[in-house]
């Protein structure tokens, strides 16, 4: 059977006489003397001729499709009744959401996303064994003659982002640069720089309004970048507690700008536009070391990095999971730690912790 051969029928009271109803299919009108009529008075009044070689499926309001043989009364709802003549000699079944139904070889895209109620953005899926289920494509329809009962569900359909190294899903095809970082758990009130990367164009700088179409071909990733603010104060802005001499010595030769901040009682270095090597998806971030009260005689440990690395490979880092607020910003916490937790108040410091941090990153990307 042809797919599209089928006609839809509608069934109603006559309103100006409700000892009467009407059979209306393909344009055309039928007034039936009857408000109980026979499967084969509705096809007769749809002009389905002859009404035996059709079959007669019953829209219920409560979903379900229910064959009405020639001789049978149908029981139409109080407003309208919905039914399909299908051309065929036979019906086969199918499962759609959990529910079962009949039809005729084939069954369209259309009439599967009709009786499943789909909205707009939805998908129809075909279960398949042993292998990966099938997009149903819009206009198409699937054959319901092979062996067993063929199974489909519908699903809202999604578009997916990378938004620094955090995969989001989104129920719409467009999302703006805000909503993106939102959902990706990043404050997008903090002085970023946004840039969406698309396979084969120059990279985009772009803003919070700024509205992704996630259709787009090639479409590959939102990055964030610290946005530099040099309003000539000098290598660094605030200064919220002091370092070591020779910590601030050493600070003082680098090429980043550093601030030492207080949040919440905790007391932390932030090194802007600290360089990563080579392997790493960003170029730099933002690193955050705490100095604890008692600092040096209490040790540095770990360090923190905002945004969060990932490796040009795509390959995990391990022990990076956590994520760690400072000053409204996520950072993505490492943990690494000296051997046997060996600390020497005397001989170590900010400068043999960035040695630290250095070889830690060095060693993720030369594994």
């Amino acid at each position: 059977m042809n797919h599209s051969n089928y006609i839809d029928i509608q069934v109603k009271r006559n309103p100006s006489n409700p000892d009467n109803v009407l059979v209306i299919a393909n344009g055309n009108t039928t007034t039936l003397h009857d408000v109980t009529p026979t499967g084969r008075q509705v096809l007769m009044g749809a002009n389905c001729h002859p009404p035996l070689d059709f079959q007669l499926l019953q829209w219920k309001s409560d979903g379900q499709l229910e064959e009405i043989g020639p001789d049978e009364l149908m029981t139409l709802d109080e407003a309208e009744t919905h039914c399909f003549a299908l051309e065929t000699d036979r019906l086969f079944y199918f499962v759609l959401n959990d529910m079962k139904y009949p039809w005729a070889g084939d069954v369209p895209e259309a009439i599967l996303r009709r009786l499943a109620k789909a909205h707009q953005q939805d998908q129809v899926w075909q279960e398949r064994r042993g292998e990966a289920d099938m997009l149903v494509p819009v206009g198409q329809a699937v054959s319901l003659v092979a062996d067993g009962v063929e199974r489909f569900y519908t699903k809202a359909q999604t578009w997916k982002l990378d938004v620094q190294n955090v995969e989001i899903t989104s129920t719409t095809p467009t999302i703006t640069v805000r909503h993106a970082l939102e959902l990706a758990k990043i404050n997008p009130d903090l002085p970023w720089i946004f840039i969406l990367k698309v396979e084969g164009k120059s990279k985009e700088q772009v803003e919070l309004d700024t509205v992704i179409d996630l259709r787009t071909p090639g479409i590959e990733r939102l990055r964030v970048r610290p946005k530099v603010i040099n309003n000539g104060e000098g290598p660094g802005q605030r200064r919220q507690f002091t370092l070591l001499p020779k910590d601030e010595q050493f600070l003082a030769t680098l090429p980043y700008r550093w601030e030492t901040v207080l949040d919440q009682a905790r007391r932390w270095l932030l090194l802007h536009d600290f360089e990563v090597p080579a392997g790493y998806q960003l170029a730099s971030v933002t690193l955050a070391i705490e100095i604890p009260a008692l600092y040096p005689s209490a040790e540095l440990d770990m360090f923190y990095c905002s945004p969060a690395l990932a490796l040009a490979s795509g390959t995990a880092i391990p022990q990076t999971e956590v994520r760690e607020v400072i000053l409204g910003e996520s950072f993505q916490r490492w943990s690494r730690h000296r051997d046997n937790s060996v600390w020497s108040p005397a001989d170590d410091s900010v400068i043999t912790h960035l040695a630290l941090v250095e070889e830690s990153m060095l060693r993720e990307v030369a594994a």
